[in-house]
């Protein structure tokens, strides 16, 4: 059962009518509204932060001030390939530095609509490429939330394809595994999602797609390979529409015997992991643990 917290906010999402705020973004054309495009103050206080830029983005470095391990997260975030860091990333990522003594890697690459994920690949190719030289691939993690965590598993399948070395883990949080939201289970979830529209994730998907068609693997992974990746961990809650193609992604990996970690929440909303709910602090400590053991 939900916890007082979550049935909370189901009701304040649809209050404010969150579902609609994509859309609403689409309309204006400004995505900027709930951004934190620079780590706030509270974790630079605790983090050494280094930024560069890489293709004239972003490129966020951040390590803890004492001691450093040898595991190295490469994050995507999401906001639906046209939003940039919102401050739950900042945070979540202070917790693990702080719980892993780990570094973490966070580009802000390239959104639509100035973009497409043509130049968001331009980005990540040789970063990915450039870590995973210089870190073992038994201490590499690639975990994405939302977007991000579609692009980390379509990032994972290209590497794959090119014939370098898989991240030990794959860490998806709500996960936007399928751009054409096609999946027939998706309109019956709907109707309890508070927080994802359709209409607005579409149009989002179609910008970030390009002249490509949306159902190609880099920007729908559900369709790409699952063989030969790292372990994959995939968290979800059950009232989010995504969550139809993370159970499809689950039913697809089985049937190929291959064991894919699988978290579903039940009454969750989208990304709520990054949130301070009981349940987020739950599915905080199971990522940890996953990297910690891995």
């Amino acid at each position: 059962m939900a916890s007082t917290q979550s049935k909370l906010l189901h009701i304040l999402l649809r209050l404010i009518n969150k579902k609609n705020f994509l859309k609403a973004q689409f309309a204006i054309g400004k995505f900027d509204f709930y951004t934190c495009i620079e780590p706030p103050q509270e974790i630079a206080a605790i983090c050494n932060i280094d930024k560069y830029q890489l293709d004239g983005h972003n490129v966020f470095t951040i390590k803890p001030k004492d001691k450093c391990s040898d595991k190295h997260i490469l994050y995507l975030h999401g906001g639906a390939y046209v939003k940039s860091f919102a401050k739950q990333h900042w945070k979540f990522f202070g917790l693990l530095i702080k719980s892993l003594k780990c570094t973490i890697t966070a580009p802000d690459y390239p959104l639509a609509p100035k973009y497409t994920y043509q130049e968001s690949f331009a980005m990540l190719d040789p970063l990915y490429k450039k870590l995973i030289s210089m870190v073992s691939s038994n201490n590499f993690i690639l975990m994405g939330d939302s977007a991000g965590g579609g692009f980390a598993l379509a990032l994972a399948q290209k590497m794959r394809d090119e014939h370098e070395n898989q991240p030990k883990q794959i860490i998806l949080l709500s996960p936007w595994l399928d751009l054409t939201l096609s999946n027939p289970d998706i309109k019956n979830i709907d109707p309890i999602d508070p927080f994802l529209g359709i209409e607005g994730l579409m149009r989002a998907g179609k910008a970030y797609a390009g002249n490509t068609k949306p159902d190609h693997y880099l920007l729908s992974p559900i369709n790409g390979p699952l063989e030969g990746l790292g372990k994959i961990s995939l968290f979800v809650g059950s009232n989010e529409i995504l969550v139809a193609d993370a159970r499809k992604l689950k039913a697809l990996a089985e049937s190929k015997g291959i064991y894919l970690n699988y978290f579903e929440y039940e009454d969750m909303v989208h990304v709520w992991m990054l949130l301070n709910l009981p349940e987020s602090k739950k599915a905080k400590q199971e990522i940890i643990d996953l990297i910690q053991h891995s």
